[in-house]
């Protein structure tokens, strides 16, 4: 579920920028803040899956 949902922001993500000619410094951070969100989110996962 989470790699689809992350699939669909991607998606959307790369639609707006493509659509609206963002300029590349903002591209560049809003794909720095989601990737590394996804990397906290899915760290986070693996060490609540382990203290279990």
């Amino acid at each position: 579920m989470t790699r689809l949902l992350a699939i669909v922001i991607l998606i959307t993500l790369a639609f707006l920028f493509i659509r609206y000619n963002t300029n590349e410094k903002l591209q560049k951070w809003v794909v720095i803040v989601l990737c590394s969100a996804f990397v906290i989110y899915s760290i986070s996962l693996m060490v609540s899956e382990l203290l279990r």
